[in-house]
């Protein structure tokens, strides 16, 4: 089964943008050595991957990799914690 790359790369962007989001809200100390950081770095480098890759397999692997990395994105916007002043 073949999933088109239209169905898997706006899941890696909504993810970045969310998390996106989410990192310029918590504002820690140590920027670079944040889970979202890593998460962003990651949606954007699997959105490349999955672009290059024409295997039907693969695109079946990377719109669950899409799905699971949207999902994680969403639970962790539920928990972040309330803005500071």
């Amino acid at each position: 089964m073949y999933i088109p790359n239209g169905a898997i790369v706006p899941l890696f962007i909504a993810s970045f943008i969310v998390l996106a989001f989410q990192y310029y809200r918590i504002n820690p100390d140590r920027r670079v050595l944040n889970l979202q950081f890593g998460l962003m770095a990651g949606a954007i480098v699997l959105m490349f991957m999955a672009i290059s890759m024409a295997d039907p397999f693969m695109s079946l692997v990377f719109f669950g990799l899409g799905l699971l990395w949207l999902g994680l994105t969403l639970y962790l916007l539920r928990n972040i914690p309330p803005p500071r002043h």
